[in-house]
């Protein structure tokens, strides 16, 4: 299950020569840095196995006014010089604030699956039900399978561009799936049997269906979620 009733989630490239740097950054401040944030319940970030995008990044947050709001504008306008340094590494950004429509699962996988895709006009709550009522059910319901969520982009709340983001081209998804899994087989195998590029077209699925899988490179959870005292 995700922690929270939205998401940011994010696919994009950074070259080999400039992973240090982006690792020292995302991982020591920018990523610690949001989850810090009031409402944000954890940050994951995902390295690529098959995929046209080298990483992933998905943040989970109470809801979307949390990731449109002060706090997190506050951060997002004053961005710090090492975020200065490093984000023009960052390429090719496909960026979304989503709502979660629904999680399925029992908790956090080392591999996932992510689907991109648009319902074609009119189907909409056809293709809805397909994976609402049939298929994610079908997905999660899998042993090998720990995760399997609708997300449905709010193109207003994506579109927002704070001072960080500036001069960083990035496109908005539409309707993304994630499934989580034990291993790539699980997650592929899943996919396959319930949620295929043909069978999501039968349903009301438009052309194209942007399908990668990625690894989880690091988990960071909100200051003092596991605080025992």
């Amino acid at each position: 299950m995700l922690a929270g009733k939205a998401v940011m989630i994010n696919w994009s490239d950074v070259a080999p020569e400039h992973r240090p740097a982006y690792y020292e950054w995302h991982s020591r401040e920018h990523m610690v840095g949001r989850v810090a944030i009031p409402g944000y319940q954890r940050g994951r970030r995902y390295l690529a196995a098959k995929a046209e995008r080298d990483f992933l990044v998905l943040y989970e947050v109470d809801d979307l006014s949390v990731v449109t709001g002060p706090a997190y504008l506050a951060k997002a306008n004053k961005p710090s010089p090492l975020t200065q340094r490093t984000t023009p590494f960052i390429r090719n950004s496909v960026r979304g604030l989503a709502r979660v429509v629904a999680s399925f699962g029992i908790g956090t996988g080392g591999c996932a699956l992510t689907l991109r895709f648009d319902p074609r006009a009119g189907d909409e709550d056809r293709l809805d039900r397909y994976l609402l009522g049939s298929a994610l059910p079908a997905v999660a319901a899998r042993p090998d399978i720990t995760g399997a969520h609708l997300l449905v982009a709010d193109k207003a709340a994506s579109s927002i561009v704070p001072a960080e983001r500036r001069g960083r081209p990035t496109a908005i998804p539409n309707w993304i799936i994630v499934l989580e899994g034990v291993s790539f087989e699980a997650v592929d195998g899943a996919c396959d049997a319930h949620l295929s590029a043909e069978a999501l077209r039968r349903h009301g699925c438009a052309e194209p269906v942007a399908r990668d899988t990625y690894s989880l490179q690091l988990t960071v959870p909100r200051p003092g979620a596991f605080d025992r005292s």
